[in-house]
């Protein structure tokens, strides 16, 4: 039962990839981006290079007032960047970093601190539901029908989409989930286990329906060491330094 259940999460969270990547697309044709003339894109051979990346945080060091902004990707429809620029930051005690995703094209992305491997959260998760039990379609008459497979003691499973890995919310050091305001200003407290910004895209480039997420911002009040990742392109990491 339980690599059923790891299969079923690993299926639907390939699914959601393809349907992100659809919607992408899809804003993507209909916004007929030039992202050629950008001074934010780069070529394949280029993105490959160690100096090209270290040029480029250099060039988008943006970090005044006790406020440090980090780009989360860039470029546009021809060559996205999935990297945040500045990848590291330093700042002291009370300041805050600032993240926001500038990219040309709707691709999202998440900045999210995992201080417990136990927390990481999937795109999209099977859950149990009573024997008998029958999801209806949000949208009448729609052609859509939920993946429902037989789980244990005669009880179903159906895949859903995990609000903790597409919302803003943060897990304390007790367990307890707290879900967060939408371009929240997040304070670390001290001990927390997960802190996710959720699924946030560039300004006016949210899919229809989504949450209106487009920025994440976090103040640090303790000296430390903060590693953070994209959960959507898990090559995207970054850390924060407080002195």
């Amino acid at each position: 039962m339980t690599n059923r259940l790891f299969l079923l999460g690993a299926i639907a969270a390939g699914l959601l990839l393809a349907l992100v990547g659809a919607l992408s697309i899809s804003n993507t044709a209909a916004q007929s981006v030039d992202s050629s003339q950008s001074p934010g894109s780069m070529t394949q051979d280029k993105g490959d290079k160690p100096s090209y990346v270290y040029a480029l945080n250099k060039k988008y060091l943006d970090y005044e007032n006790g406020v440090f902004r980090v780009r989360a990707g860039d470029g546009g429809a021809i060559a996205p960047l999935t990297a945040f620029f500045p990848s590291h930051a330093e700042i002291k005690v009370g300041e805050t970093v600032a993240f926001y995703n500038p990219t040309r094209v709707s691709e999202p992305h998440t900045v999210t601190f995992i201080m417990d491997q136990g927390y990481y959260a999937d795109f999209a998760v099977p859950f149990v539901i009573a024997d008998g039990t029958s999801p209806v379609p949000a949208v009448p008459n729609s052609n859509a029908d939920p993946v429902v497979m037989p789980g244990p003691d005669g009880t179903s499973i159906i895949v859903a989409l995990n609000a903790r890995s597409m919302n803003p919310v943060a897990i304390d050091a007790a367990g307890n989930a707290t879900y967060l305001p939408l371009n929240a200003n997040y304070t670390f407290t001290g001990g927390e286990k997960y802190i996710n910004s959720g699924w946030f895209w560039p300004e006016g480039m949210v899919p229809p329906g989504l949450p209106p997420l487009e920025s994440f911002s976090v103040t640090f009040n303790q000296a430390g060491t903060y590693n953070y990742i994209c959960v959507i392109h898990p090559w995207m990491t970054g850390d924060v330094v407080v002195s």
